[in-house]
């Protein structure tokens, strides 16, 4: 065998190996599964992008939503049952925005607020509700939605 032949055999040797890491690398990258701290640092991520797992509480008998980076500031409201409660919805965006309530996604409305431009704030009332699930969505953006949750 000629040097040229061991020479060729080590840089297939060479390619083969990093291939083979490149390919482990990506296949053991983070999913964003909740299997230990990368998942819990995505999920962050998440929520800092607007697709966040924050709950906002009625207290008092009003709740504070803020609009931002075409995302609402939680994804879940609780309410107490059978007490009527006021929305403030403050926009920080660019985007004019609106929240709205309808019994489920695609249901009756509820109630429907008023779509303001970044820099506005405006309040919704929300008659009392029976205990159950809700959909509150922008009605401009649907992809800002989450659940009212009244108990």
């Amino acid at each position: 065998m000629t040097l040229r032949f061991f020479a060729l055999r080590r840089g297939a040797v060479l390619t083969l190996t990093l291939l083979m890491a490149f390919v482990l690398a990506a296949c053991s990258s983070d999913d964003g599964g909740s299997d230990g701290a990368a998942g819990e640092e995505s999920a962050a991520a998440t929520a800092d992008a607007g697709g966040g797992s924050a709950t906002a509480t009625v207290e008092g008998g009003t709740v504070e939503i803020t609009a931002a980076d075409l995302a609402f500031s939680a994804n879940t409201i609780e309410a107490p049952a059978g007490e009527a409660f006021t929305i403030t919805l403050v926009n920080n965006d660019t985007a004019p925005h609106n929240i709205s309530i309808y019994t489920e996604e695609g249901g009756d409305t509820i109630v429907e607020g008023t779509v303001i431009n970044g820099g506005e704030t405006t309040e919704v009332e929300v008659s009392a509700l029976d205990a159950g699930e809700y959909f509150f969505v922008c009605d401009i953006h649907p992809e800002m939605n989450g659940t009212v949750v009244v108990g």
